[in-house]
């Protein structure tokens, strides 16, 4: 698996940000996190209910892990593990939508009420 240095062009802060925009128009949507794969840049986000997250990368060996906690509770909304034979596997604890993009090097989180 590759560290974040190896891919060739990260995302810049304006190309998130635009990601973070997209959906927010959409009524179901609390709120959306971007930020580049492995990266320990902060993440972009955006949220209609005033919460923040930080987002954490760990290199495990084998795999990456990104946990991302809400800042003020700590508690987690979501674990993502990419592993090297590209197995994805996401653990969400809130109603929420995972977006991995090997390609683009991007990871997106949106938040969604709750029915």
């Amino acid at each position: 698996m590759y560290a974040r240095s190896d891919m060739e062009d990260p995302m810049k802060a304006e190309e998130l940000q635009a990601v973070v925009e997209q959906r927010m128009s959409d009524p179901s949507v609390l709120g959306r996190i971007a930020c580049n794969l492995r990266c320990a840049d902060p993440a972009h986000q955006r949220h209609e209910d005033g919460r923040n997250f930080d987002v954490l990368w760990e290199d495990e060996g084998d795999y990456w892990r990104c946990t991302v906690i809400d800042r003020a509770t700590s508690i987690k909304l979501a674990q993502i593990d990419l592993h090297e034979n590209n197995t994805i596997r996401t653990d969400v604890f809130a109603p929420c939508r995972v977006t991995v993009s090997p390609e683009e090097g991007l990871l997106c989180v949106t938040r969604y009420q709750m029915a």
